[in-house]
């Protein structure tokens, strides 16, 4: 694929509260074994993307540990691979960056030196496995400046905030992009993700940069669709959005769901790849009991799970009732807790006897290293 990537790390749409603390979006844990930024990762380098930027603006320090040099998606190689780009890593990076086209205007200098025809940039605030390699097919059938994603089935997308329409004719062209907040009455909406033509790309980042403009979707894509160079491209695989703690809770949850968890997960053709941690298999006690959920290796597990997503080193212990619930690595559930519709970051402790409940539209959260 003739193209560079170009991943935002951070959360400049998406509120997920205490998850997003002590980490950038980019690395929030998901569905037992993954980081969000393994699905961007994993569609760009299936689409046989080898350049990839990861814009990110602090707290990267877990992201960094995890991607390390890309081995595990085949981009530790001589002539491409991933690059890290923070703020204050350039003349012009002066403060972090606020939005994604101050980032991008920020790295001029690495999209100047690169030799690929188009760049694709996108976020990580949904898990999709997408074909990008089709996108960029149409990109350059269409004679189009600018492709932008659209899903007509935001799964999970949060209601009433701003997210872009774009109103188009048979064929895909753009001829307006609205800034909506009501998803019910929305058909097209925008999933911060495109293709675009590298030397546009710089022109009209230089040109923004001059004018003060803050916004690619407020100053380019207009600018774009008024000339008649933009394209809207629809993603037929569905986008599990989480764009704050209790959409990121259904997001989880719904891998429960078998033909979700085939769809995300199990395609041969574009898989989607982590960085490998060894562990032992998960151990299960002679009183536990285990209900529509995913475990990772390494758990142990000597109470009932139901419906709920455990990770890594988590540790059930007897009596202990998890129901509706994201627990993540190396917590412990104590003798006789019960949790339902919660998440558990990192190494929580949840004492003997510990009742713990909210609501899939409000989760309990209980953040990194909490003891309760």
């Amino acid at each position: 694929m003739n193209a560079v990537g170009l991943i935002f790390a951070d959360s400049y749409d998406a509120d997920l509260g205490g998850l997003t603390e002590l980490r950038t979006l980019a690395a929030v844990s998901y569905g037992a074994r993954y980081r969000l930024i393994d699905f961007m990762l994993s569609n760009m380098a299936n689409a046989g993307i080898r350049n990839i930027g990861i814009i990110t603006t602090q707290k990267y320090g877990s992201l960094m540990w995890h991607v390390r040099g890309g081995s595990g998606w085949d981009l530790d190689r001589k002539q491409s691979g991933i690059r890290f780009l923070p703020p204050f890593a350039t003349e012009t990076g002066r403060y972090a960056y606020e939005n994604r086209l101050e980032a991008m205007q920020a790295n001029l200098a690495y999209l100047r030196e690169l030799k690929e025809k188009y760049v694709l940039f996108g976020s990580c605030n949904y898990a999709a496995n997408l074909d990008f390699q089709a996108m960029l097919d149409f990109h350059e059938k269409s004679g189009a400046v600018v492709t932008g994603l659209y899903t007509k089935n935001p799964v999970n997308k949060k209601n009433g905030s701003d997210v872009t329409e774009y109103v188009t004719d048979e064929n895909g062209k753009i001829l307006e992009c609205r800034i909506v907040r009501d998803l019910d009455h929305a058909e097209k909406i925008a999933a911060n993700t495109y293709i675009m033509d590298r030397e546009e790309l710089i022109r009209g980042l230089e040109e923004t940069s001059k004018a003060g403009k803050k916004s690619f979707r407020r100053d380019i894509i207009p600018q774009m669709a008024a000339e008649g160079k933009a394209m809207a491209y629809e993603a037929k695989e569905r986008l599990f959005f989480m764009d704050d703690i209790s959409s990121y809770l259904a997001s989880n949850l719904m891998l429960l769901e078998p033909e979700v968890r085939y769809e995300l997960l199990r395609n041969p053709a574009r898989p989607i790849i982590t960085r490998v941690k060894d562990s032992a298999p998960t151990r299960f006690g002679s009183k536990a009991k285990a209900t529509n959920s995913i475990i990772a290796d390494g758990a142990i597990i000597d109470g009932e799970v139901k419906n709920s997503i455990v990770f890594r080193g988590a540790r059930i212990k007897k009596g202990a009732v998890v129901e509706n619930s994201v627990i993540m690595q190396d917590t412990t559930i104590g003798e006789g807790a019960k949790v339902n519709y919660a998440i558990l970051d990192k190494k929580v402790i949840i004492q003997d006897s510990r009742l713990l409940s909210g609501y899939i539209t409000h989760p309990f959260y209980a953040g990194k290293g909490t003891v309760i």
